[in-house]
């Protein structure tokens, strides 16, 4: 009877030894498509960063934006109520005109556009790829320049209210310090 125990014991190591490998094995596994996973999400990051600066309006477009009216005309003011751009507030769009033309390089860019709208086009690239948004519904923006200064900018899909408040709180903060030195 002994040596019945001894060999069910002896065999329930083995199968339990097999487990263990069995368990090496998919974790390594695991480590391996997750590692994967991460080079993709940041493949598809890239991407959508480079469709966004890539982005283009058809023809079609351009046509109904010369007819189109704004909704509304907001200035944007400093502290000390000097108007550093006007802004044609549409459905689907901001219309930024600056008063002085503002250098690309620097606080604007690092600030502005590399930081904080690069933020919403990232939130709005996250829904695209999980399909509740569309390409085209993402936020983008276009400069118009002249000899690496600003003299206009769009901004397309600012989509809410309070998304667009905010656009023009931080474009103000950012051109005070521009204008202000």
């Amino acid at each position: 009877m002994l040596q019945s125990y001894k060999n069910i014991y002896v065999a329930r190591g083995v199968e339990v030894q097999k487990l263990l490998e069995v368990r090496k094995v998919i974790e390594e596994k695991i480590a391996k498509l997750q590692e994967e996973l991460k080079f993709y999400t940041s493949l598809l990051e890239v991407i959508d960063k480079a469709i966004g600066e890539k982005s283009f309006s058809t023809a079609a477009q351009a046509a109904r934006q010369e007819t189109e009216r704004p909704e509304a005309v907001e200035e944007v003011k400093g502290r000390s109520g000097e108007v550093y751009a006007t802004v044609e507030v549409y459905r689907d769009k901001l219309r930024i005109k600056f008063k002085e033309p503002v250098k690309v390089d620097g606080l604007f860019k690092r600030f502005y556009l590399d930081k904080f709208l690069q933020k919403y086009r990232e939130e709005d690239a996250r829904e695209v790829r999980q399909g509740a948004l569309r390409q085209e519904e993402a936020l983008r923006y276009e400069l118009e320049e002249q000899e690496g200064e600003a003299t206009a900018m769009t901004i397309y899909n600012y989509r809410t209210e309070e998304r667009k408040r905010e656009i023009l709180r931080v474009l103000r903060w950012t051109l005070e310090k521009v204008y202000g030195g």
